[in-house]
């Protein structure tokens, strides 16, 4: 007798991610749709989610983590309503009171806001190994299409490039009105430092709360050997030394920047946070969250 297995969608928030929300609610009118607020995404983001839900008429459970502050201990999730999405960066702050700022090479950040409730959800609701997972990942990214049981992608059932989604989406009655610099979690440690620095220069109330944030005296310091504490993005940066660094340039000239090193192409991580691509070394099968 052959398996059904369930089909969910990690609805990452992004547009291409939002494309297979429409194509599975299509082909499978029985695929479920969960969605992870990190409380530190831009507000855009989250009208575009609830739009997705009011156009495309799908039921999407949104999960926060519960972070349980004994090191060593699981953290669980809880479901919240879409009303209750908001950027209030408490998941991020939650988990830097325990663990410490992430940062460039070790991004756990994205594990523990996103894959770790999102495994723990499924598994509750569903049983572990009785559902396959959907990412929005397109065919032009190849370096995330990464083999994976449980794992399917957006470029498994459409073959768009990124071009190809922006256009969709300019036929539909409504689109994620971002700037893409600014995707996913606004200060995210993932970006370019160039991103990262137009990002503060465009938002600089966020750029001042995630300041108080990192500085908050409650955040564990821990000692690392390749990473100093707050020493958080590429080229052993910190958030202040990217705003530092980029002070006497027009906001133009870190535009061009950006273009120059081909940080708007396709594949970046300003497009689209998927819990398992940007987790390619976590091993799903071990730790306690399961």
């Amino acid at each position: 007798m052959v398996k059904i297995m369930k089909n969910i969608v990690s609805f990452s928030g992004g547009r291409s991610s939002a494309l297979l929300v429409y194509l599975m609610k299509k082909q499978h009118p029985d695929t479920d749709f969960v969605f992870m607020d990190t409380g530190a995404e831009h507000p855009k983001p989250y009208e575009f989610v609830k739009n997705v839900v009011k156009h495309f008429d799908i039921n999407l459970t949104c999960l926060r983590v519960v972070v349980n502050p004994e090191l060593g201990s699981g953290n669980s999730y809880r479901i919240i309503s879409l009303d209750e999405l908001k950027q209030d960066l408490q998941p991020f702050r939650d988990i830097c009171y325990k663990y410490g700022t992430p940062y460039i090479h070790g991004a756990f950040c994205t594990r523990t806001m996103k894959l770790e409730p999102f495994t723990r959800y499924c598994n509750d609701k569903y049983g572990k190994s009785n559902y396959q997972t959907w990412l929005g990942i397109r065919a032009d990214e190849p370096r995330r299409l990464k083999a994976k049981d449980g794992y399917s992608y957006l470029a498994d059932i459409c073959d768009f490039d990124k071009q190809d989604v922006i256009n969709w989406w300019k036929r539909q009655p409504f689109d994620l009105e971002i700037l893409e610099h600014l995707g996913n979690c606004v200060f995210c440690i993932k970006k370019s430092i160039s991103k990262i620095a137009l990002a503060t220069r465009d938002e600089h109330k966020m750029a001042e709360n995630f300041i108080n944030l990192i500085d908050d005296p409650n955040i564990r310091v821990v000692e690392r050997e390749q990473q100093a504490n707050k020493i958080m993005y590429r080229g052993n940066h910190s958030f202040i030394s990217i705003i530092a660094m980029y002070q006497r340039y027009s906001r133009e000239e870190i535009v061009n920047t950006i273009l120059g090193n081909r940080a708007f192409d396709s594949g970046s991580c300003s497009e689209s946070c998927e819990i398992f691509s940007c987790q390619l070394d976590f091993d799903l099968n071990a730790g306690d969250f399961l």
